[in-house]
């Protein structure tokens, strides 16, 4: 079982730094052509890759976490330590999970939205709203810094999410800002994580700083995400179609 963890770390690991390369061909490709789409895809399957293996190491970390760590079994007060890290780690791999398909699913819906309003596409939003509050209240009770940073944002996320899919109308183009902002935001989620966990070691002599480097990305993916928003839909309401005059029986007088 060892070598099972071993492998989904590296996996983790491998596709979530290419994840964060591919990340920037569909941004600054030009949108709906082919790199835009092709990279797109690559990109969304690599984080569903990275997110899957993710998840399961988490979950081993809260059912069995002396598996992977045996020393804890010298130190059994450090294990709910561990399992509060791990469902910190399936509320991050929730958030990066709703932000991709959400992204890719707004891009299959366009003007048709019904396809959205199933369970299996609803429920991820929802999940998320509840897993946000745990991380935001562990964060605060426990005084963890990175739990509080991804609580808001996954509010954030499942509230946009949850808005777009149920409203009676939204603006033309609604879809591709919703598209953008999923991708956007697993972007987000990608290089936070990494300045969290893989570049700590290279920000460590900066000690406090080093927190910019966590709460950056969100700033600048929100005011990308705002611009776009600004962009595309703009400030006009739906436009209705007033409907059709009723046809005259007879010539005026």
């Amino acid at each position: 079982m060892h070598y099972v963890q071993q492998g989904l770390l590296y996996l983790h690991i491998f596709t979530g730094g290419l994840g964060l390369l591919l990340f920037w061909i569909p941004i600054f490709g030009r949108k709906g052509g082919f790199n835009h789409r092709r990279f797109g895809v690559f990109f969304r399957r690599t984080m569903l890759t990275s997110v899957i293996s993710g998840v399961i190491l988490a979950l081993f970390w809260i059912v069995v976490p002396t598996m992977g760590h045996p020393e804890l079994l010298d130190n059994p007060r450090a294990i709910p330590y561990f399992q509060r890290f791990g469902a910190f780690l399936v509320h991050l791999g929730l958030v990066m999970y709703t932000s991709v398909m959400g992204g890719q699913w707004a891009l299959e819906a366009k003007t048709n939205r019904d396809s959205l309003r199933t369970p299996a596409r609803v429920a991820p939003a929802v999940l998320l709203v509840f897993t946000s509050i745990g991380s935001g209240y562990m964060g605060i009770r426990y005084e963890q810094v990175l739990m509080m940073v991804f609580a808001p944002l996954g509010l954030m996320i499942a509230w946009g999410q949850l808005r777009f899919i149920f409203a009676k109308e939204v603006e033309p183009k609604a879809w591709l800002v919703e598209h953008l902002s999923g991708y956007i935001g697993t972007g987000i989620g990608a290089y936070t994580a990494f300045f969290a966990f893989g570049g700590r070691t290279l920000f460590s002599d900066i000690g406090a700083w080093q927190y910019a480097f966590w709460i950056l990305p969100g700033v600048i993916g929100n005011i990308a995400v705002v611009f776009l928003a600004r962009k595309y839909r703009g400030n006009r309401k739906p436009q209705v179609k007033a409907p059709p005059l009723p046809a005259q029986s007879g010539t005026a007088q």
